[in-house]
Parts: structure tokens; C-alpha cells; sequence
């Protein structure tokens, strides 16, 4: 494996106040993992032992219900750590399940090595609470969306997240499926198909494949206003 663990570790907020010395000791408990595309990381239920970094590729985070249902948490990109509140959890069980969406590689990082190294050092502590406390803040607003938003709100809002608002017209170029993005944003399919037939038609957006074009930014800003 061509990947340095201790300088893929340094780039994620959650090990950048380690010493060298304790980056090497995480990374003597740390394995890569090559993931095919749609291969299953872990499944929801499954007991965890280990939190995660994504060297390269994208990996689905979702619920999956009784019924055969899913939702779509979220999409973890290169570059991002994931499953680490599971250290602080008394039931160590993975709360979704985790998917490759392209052939992906993630770091595997033993919870209990990094445990020990955070009750040694409080100011450690303190900043990893601090990187928590920004993912629990992004959660309550990912809830706040899907709970008191209409579905067109939902989708101009990510649309206008992913853009330079600055401009007056914006290109974003989707990573994840259209698919993907409904059920992230809890809309079915055929519903996002008709917002953005709407919007199309309202001359507000183009859609070319996995490229949206925001044709008129301060518009679309409007909507989430109103």
C-alpha cells in the first residue's frame, strides 16, 4: 500500500494535536481497507471496533429500515473521518451502514488505541470535543431541513450550499447520483425529477447530467427566504 498512514492521519482535525510519537503508535493499530464499488463497509447493527478516514472515494452512510427502506445520512468524501462518535457510545454498534459508491480505500482505525492516547492528554480532549460538537451542529440542521422545509426548499438550500453565492450564475457538478441526492435530502426520485423540471422551467437552473447550472443565484436565494 502506497499510502503513508501517519501523514493521512495529520491532514483530519481529529489526530492534528497528536505528537508524532502517538500518530505512530495509532498507526501501528491501523489497516487499510480496499473497497470495490458497492461493497459494504459495515452494516448497520454490526458491533464496531473501529471509526474510520477516507483516503479516496466516496462511501454512503444510511439507515435502512424493516421494510427494505433507505435513507441516505450522508456522503463521505476524501479527506473525511466518520463512525468516531462510536468510541464514546457505551453500545458500540454501527447506527447505519456504510457502502463504497466508487471503489473507494479507507484507513481502519482501532477505537480503543485511540481511546487510551485521549485519556492521557485533556487538551486533546477538548479539541476533539470541539470537532464533535461541529458534526452534532451540522446534524441539527441537517434535521431542522428535513423536518420544518418543503422538498424544493431542501434542494435549493444544497444547491445554493454547494455554490459560490457570490455570483450572479453558478455550475455545480453533482459527485453522487441523482438518486442518491433524493434520498439524502428525503425527497422520492420522481419528486426531485419534478422540482427540477419546475425549476428548469422557471429559468432559474439547467440541468445537464451530473451538471447543474444555477442560472439565476439570487433568485434561488429568494425561495429559501420567503
Amino acid at each position: 500500500m502506497p499510502h503513508n498512514k501517519q501523514q493521512n492521519l495529520k491532514k483530519d482535525n481529529l489526530f492534528s494535536a497528536f505528537s508524532e510519537s502517538e500518530l505512530a503508535q495509532i498507526s501501528e493499530f491501523s489497516s487499510y481497507q480496499v473497497l470495490a464499488k458497492g461493497q459494504i463497509l459495515f452494516a448497520q447493527g454490526q458491533a464496531a471496533t473501529d471509526f474510520f478516514l477516507n483516503i479516496d472515494g466516496q462511501i454512503k452512510l444510511a439507515f435502512s429500515s424493516v421494510q427494505g427502506g433507505e435513507k441516505v445520512m450522508n456522503v463521505i468524501n476524501k479527506g473525511q473521518s466518520f463512525a468516531e462518535a462510536i468510541m464514546f457510545l457505551d453500545n458500540k454498534r454501527y447506527p447505519l451502514s456504510a457502502t463504497a459508491l466508487i471503489p473507494s480505500t479507507v484507513l481502519r482505525i482501532d477505537a480503543q488505541c485511540y481511546l487510551g492516547i485521549l485519556k492521557k492528554s485533556p487538551e486533546i480532549c477538548f479539541k476533539i470535543m470541539g470537532k464533535l460538537s461541529h458534526r452534532l451542529h451540522w446534524m441539527m440542521s441537517e434535521i431542522n431541513n428535513l423536518t420544518l422545509h418543503d422538498s424544493t426548499y431542501r434542494l435549493v438550500n444544497f444547491l445554493l450550499n454547494h455554490a459560490h453565492q457570490d455570483n450572479k450564475s453558478a455550475t455545480i457538478r453533482l459527485s453522487i447520483s441523482k438518486q442518491i441526492l433524493a434520498s439524502q435530502l428525503a425527497i422520492q426520485p420522481e419528486t426531485l425529477s419534478r422540482i427540477f423540471k419546475k425549476l428548469s422551467g422557471a429559468g432559474l437552473l439547467k440541468v445537464d447530467k451530473n451538471y447543474i447550472h444555477l442560472l439565476e443565484v439570487s433568485k434561488l436565494q429568494q425561495l429559501i427566504k420567503s
